[in-house]
Formats: C-alpha cells, sequence, structure tokens
C-alpha cells in the first residue's frame, strides 16, 4: 500500500521555483507558519540562489511567499538560540543569505502580498523593484521584541526611504500599509492581490531584456558605490570602458539608431 502523501499542514519548508520564460519565480513556502525564515528554509534559499544565479537561461527573478503571506520573518519558535555560539552562527546566516541576494548580479523582483515581517523586510528592501498587494503590510516588531532590526534593515530600509524616515520606522515599530509603503518608498507599485505575482512577472521579464553585463555591473556599483559623489565617480571611471568595448554596446547603439527593441548577449 503506498505511503499517503503529506498534506499541506505537514509538508516541510520548501523553496519552488517556477519558470515564466527567462525569469524564474522564487516562492518562499511553509505555509503553515507563515513561510517564517527559520534554518531550513534559509538553507533552501540560498541553494536556489546560487543555482540561479549560475543559469545563464535566467535574466530575471521574482521572490515571493506562497499563501496570503510573504514571510512571517524569523522563526521566534526557535529563538533565542542555545548560548552565545549558536546565536552568533545564527546570524552568520542571516549574513550570508542577504549578502548572497544583494550580490545577485540579476534583477530581482519582489512580489508582496499579505504579511512581511522583521527580517523578510530585509529581503524586500533588497530587491531591485517591489511590486505590494493591496493588502501588504511591512512589520517591524524588533523594538517590541526587545531585539534590533535583522536582515540588514538598518543599512538597507534607509537606502529605500532615506534614514530619517527608516529611524522612525525601526524605532516606533508601527506597521506600515501598502499605500504608505508607496509613499513611503518602501515599495514601487500597488496593485490588486490578484495581479500582483502577474505584475511582477511583467516587470521582471521587461527587466530581463536589458543588457546583463550593464545590469550586473550596475547593481554592484548602487551596492558598493553610491555612498558619495566621488565613489559614484570613480566607480564610472573603472566600469564605462570595459563596456563600451562589449557586443551588447554596439547592439544597444544600433538598436537606439534604428529605433527597434534590443536584443542581447551578454557579451
Amino acid at each position: 500500500m503506498p505511503e499517503p502523501h503529506p498534506t499541506a499542514l505537514e509538508a516541510p519548508p520548501q523553496v519552488r521555483v517556477e519558470r515564466a520564460g527567462a525569469v524564474a519565480v522564487v516562492i518562499l513556502d511553509d505555509e503553515r507558519r507563515r513561510n517564517v525564515l527559520g534554518a531550513e528554509l534559509r538553507d533552501r534559499l540560498r541553494a536556489v540562489l546560487a543555482e540561479l544565479a549560475a543559469d545563464p537561461a535566467v535574466g530575471a527573478v521574482v521572490l515571493t511567499g506562497a499563501g496570503d503571506c510573504f514571510s512571517g520573518g524569523g522563526d521566534l519558535a526557535s529563538m533565542p538560540p542555545a548560548g552565545a555560539a549558536a546565536s552568533a552562527d545564527r546570524m552568520t546566516e542571516i549574513a550570508g543569505l542577504v549578502q548572497q541576494l544583494a550580490a545577485l548580479e540579476k534583477p530581482v523582483v519582489a512580489a508582496v502580498s499579505g504579511p512581511a515581517a522583521g527580517v523578510a523586510v530585509g529581503l524586500v528592501c533588497l530587491c531591485d523593484v517591489v511590486v505590494a498587494g493591496e493588502s501588504a503590510r511591512f512589520l517591524f516588531p524588533f523594538t517590541r521584541l526587545g531585539l534590533v532590526p535583522d536582515g540588514g534593515l538598518v543599512h538597507s530600509l534607509g537606502q529605500r526611504v532615506g534614514p530619517g524616515r527608516a529611524r522612525a520606522i525601526l524605532l516606533e515599530g508601527a506597521p506600515v500599509d501598502a499605500r504608505a509603503a508607496l509613499a513611503a518608498g518602501l515599495a514601487d507599485r500597488v496593485v490588486a492581490d490578484a495581479d500582483v505575482l502577474d505584475a511582477a512577472i511583467a516587470g521582471a521579464q521587461d527587466l530581463a531584456q536589458r543588457a546583463p553585463l550593464a545590469v550586473a555591473t550596475l547593481k554592484r556599483g548602487l551596492r558598493e558605490s553610491s555612498g558619495s559623489l566621488g565613489d559614484a565617480l570613480a566607480f564610472e571611471r573603472e566600469h564605462q570602458p570595459a563596456l563600451f568595448g562589449t557586443a551588447d554596446f554596439r547592439e544597444g547603439k544600433h538598436a537606439f539608431l534604428e529605433r527597434r527593441e534590443p536584443s542581447f548577449s551578454g557579451r
């Protein structure tokens, strides 16, 4: 007699990947626990990101959560860790995930429906474009829990909404709904909940048509060289000459002059 399949309530945490042309849709899937970013889900997400980074067929990524929740954030059931060493290990693991997502050379679009809490908002802030549904709520419970923000939020939230507004959001810990997120710059678009994933995929498909070398270099510049005007100009001097010599620049220039859409090769 065959063994029964696990029900949705019993299924282990997983990160599913679905393809929509050149777009990889990455789905955090642990509905039973509101897609919390426990150790198993974090490990699976890191493995998926590594695979997508190395896959030349993937031009862009959409990050979303299963069901009616993007992610409930950190796994409170596993806190506090068992001692100082375990606590340090946990933060090292989270830092590794954050740095891996930040370093992904392909455009990433977040599709947020329902709650995105704590460390999960850190992942959202690292995405290049954020599409939020009307039900989206961004939750910052840290000071109410007796913790500091993690997931890189002390840095990445300020980059999205400005340092003054980030300071107030993180200290007060008040929920930010979809419309307030749009006004603050935390979200780039707000659409009906039923349209969130389709809108995110459409945006990612558009981004996947951009010149891959230019996108990768731009993302690196935004990550590493946006601290001052001098940093930005040094970045341009270092990287623009190499891009002038690429086949993609020649194709982009010809397409612009010929008033057609370019077809980039990543060379």
